[in-house]
């Protein structure tokens, strides 16, 4: 019986690490990030993380007529917002 308690006790802590482990991987940033979709082509380079966040400052050319480099990141998946605070 000790030794069942013993294997459970070490599972256990042997998933909480696993779990840990990938949760910090998990939240790694990319440090490039470069790709095109139908407006254009763009660039972004790490900039910082904050809360969570993964900040880039991010470039675009070859646009379509018509259309900015916003098109072109919200069509990318990107989130468009300000600096946080904590970049400042």
């Amino acid at each position: 019986m000790r030794s069942l308690k013993l294997r459970v006790t070490m599972l256990c802590l042997a998933t909480v690490v696993t779990l840990g482990l990938s949760h910090t991987a998990a939240q790694a940033c990319e440090k490039i990030i470069a790709g095109a979709n139908v407006y254009g082509e763009y660039d972004c380079r790490y900039l910082a993380s904050c809360a969570g966040w993964c900040y880039y400052n991010c470039t675009c050319t070859n646009l379509f007529p018509g259309y900015a480099c916003d098109d072109v990141l919200v069509e990318a998946g990107f989130i468009l917002s300000d600096s946080p605070k904590c970049i400042n």
